[in-house]
């Protein structure tokens, strides 16, 4: 995650920022009682986004912020607890569960888990550490337990916070640039195929 936010609401980054130049939206709503967000996508914290479209697939609904800038894309970093974005509150507050897709700094290889999801945060770390990843449950810095944090602003109040190392999404993929992005590894379909089983038994047990 950046160290500070540049702009502390969507509008004013709007007021600076152009769109399709500097930044862009992205999102698909679906039948669906899961969202997969990455609110920081693109140059942002590189990866991000395409493990958000990869959880996603076809079963959930997803949005992605994507920084387009060729450099400096930090400056677009709003908070969490700040991210305002309309389109993104909407389709938050039309779903159960928002499940967040951050990049935070380290080079060893861990996925923090954090939000107040307790429940589904226990299973995600079960199954990424039975398909071989380390994961955490975040620290306070990492924590996501906040009630403003986009990932809690569903319909439950209680969503997921992943925060995947620098060190994790640059063995996901060729290169962290963003033409290395279009090609990802199997260490990144393992995850993905990780987080995606888990998400398909919370739906499940939400229909019950």
């Amino acid at each position: 995650m950046a160290s500070g936010s540049w702009y502390k609401s969507f509008a004013e980054l709007n007021v600076s920022e152009r769109e399709g130049v500097s930044f862009q939206r992205t999102l698909q709503k679906r039948r669906s009682r899961i969202v997969i967000i990455a609110p920081h996508g693109g140059g942002i914290e590189p990866g991000t986004s395409e493990i958000a479209y990869a959880v996603a697939g076809s079963k959930f609904s997803y949005y992605t912020f994507e920084g387009l800038k060729p450099r400096g894309n930090e400056i677009l970093h709003i908070t969490s607890t700040l991210f305002d974005e309309p389109k993104c509150l909407q389709l938050v507050q039309d779903t159960e569960i928002v499940i967040a897709i951050h990049g935070c700094d380290g080079e060893e290889k861990v996925i923090h888990v954090g939000g107040l999801h307790v429940g589904l945060k226990t299973r995600l770390i079960q199954s990424l550490a039975k398909d071989g990843f380390e994961a955490r449950l975040a620290e306070v810095s990492l924590s996501g337990n906040q009630t403003q944090n986009i990932c809690n602003r569903g319909r439950l109040n209680q969503g997921i916070q992943l925060e995947i190392t620098t060190g994790l999404r640059r063995v996901m993929f060729r290169k962290l640039d963003r033409q290395g992005r279009k090609f990802s590894t199997e260490i990144f379909r393992r995850f993905v195929t990780s987080v995606r089983k888990e998400l398909l038994l919370a739906v499940k047990e939400l229909e019950l």
